[in-house]
């Protein structure tokens, strides 16, 4: 027996660029971006720089087909067996649902379809992987927990299962990730995999660091398994993303040759400093930045267009490697990973 899930997945092909550094001085914000994009580490003496962006405002975000806007919702099953649950596990594309702000100027209120505003992943009752995954049944009346996995050649041994290796760690949160939304993200560099909540360091692994290009993908399922999703609701059930972000080095190679031309000499005047998220996106903070909604930030980039409402937006999707990648949700899901 098969329960409906849903999953959305972003390419990546061919081989990875290693980013540059440079010294902890912040570029200037005004910086027109022609040498990428810088973000702050946990290690204070440095900072990372990546070519290329993706950028997904899913609070203004509308229409019928997601495709259009970089990620493809995709369709299929898995059996009990192989899901190691009582349940299988059925994709299916119906379940990404656009659920924009009924006022496109606004940052909070009223969804179009009632609930939380956001793209929602509906719930109906390998060995190179990053993950961030939540389990309601973890959660508490003011507590919750993320699951912060590295997935390694250890770990497929065990049956994909990491909890006895160093790639593995229950973060404990001081809230209930279901109550409002948060940023979850990740920066993936050669030599670690550092984990943030809310801009703060929660968690660093330096052991089996991913080193092959991958799939950006969102899903939210339940098989049953009593060791780890449980389940399933007894109820439809939803978990709802505001924004993705992503900042790394393409791929592509013609996107590579793209960059050096329009950078041929690395200038960290040229370079634009990504703010950083340090409060839950919430509320009165739910207005986050994005390059792609600025005039001359996305010099190089490939940009996707959508009008919600009034309001016109510009929205970017494209190949990754080493990346550091955010993510707010707000998870009414049984399990919500990110690989």
């Amino acid at each position: 027996m098969s329960r409906f899930g849903t999953c959305l997945s972003q390419h990546s092909r061919k081989r990875c660029n290693l980013p540059q550094s440079f010294g902890a001085n912040a570029p200037p914000a005004n910086a027109d971006c022609e040498c990428g994009y810088s973000l702050d580490g946990a290690n204070s003496t440095t900072t990372e720089v990546f070519t290329d962006l993706m950028e997904n405002d899913f609070l203004h975000t509308s229409g019928d087909n997601i495709t259009t806007f970089g990620w493809q919702p995709q369709a299929y099953n898995v059996s009990a067996k192989d899901a190691r649950g009582p349940y299988g596990k059925g994709f299916d594309v119906a379940n990404a649902e656009l659920n924009p702000l009924k006022n496109g100027q606004a940052w909070s209120g009223d969804s179009v379809n009632g609930g939380d505003a956001g793209l929602k992943l509906w719930f109906y009752n390998n060995s190179q992987e990053i993950d961030m995954e939540f389990l309601s049944k973890q959660f508490n009346q003011s507590q919750g927990t993320v699951q912060l996995v590295l997935q390694s050649p250890q770990s497929v041994r065990n049956g994909y299962d990491a909890s006895s290796t160093a790639g593995y760690q229950a973060q404990h949160l001081p809230f209930r990730p279901d109550e409002k939304f948060h940023e979850y993200r990740f920066d993936w560099t050669p030599d670690s995999v550092i984990f943030y909540v809310d801009g703060r360091v929660v968690h660093e692994m330096t052991q089996n660091i991913p080193s092959a290009p991958g799939h950006l993908f969102m899903n939210h399922w339940s098989n049953g398994d009593p060791l780890w999703s449980a389940g399933p609701p007894g109820q439809d059930t939803s978990m709802t993303v505001s924004y993705v972000k992503a900042y790394f080095n393409s791929t592509d190679l013609a996107r590579n040759d793209k960059h050096r031309k329009q950078c041929p000499n690395f200038d960290p005047i040229k370079v634009c400093s990504v703010p950083a998220q340090t409060v839950a996106p919430d509320g009165n903070d739910a207005k986050t930045y994005f390059f792609s909604q600025e005039e001359g930030k996305t010099p190089g980039q490939t940009i996707y267009h959508t009008t919600n409402g009034n309001d016109a937006r510009r929205l970017f999707s494209v190949h990754t490697t080493y990346i550091s990648i955010v993510l707010s949700l707000l998870s009414w899901a049984l399990l919500q990973s990110f690989f």
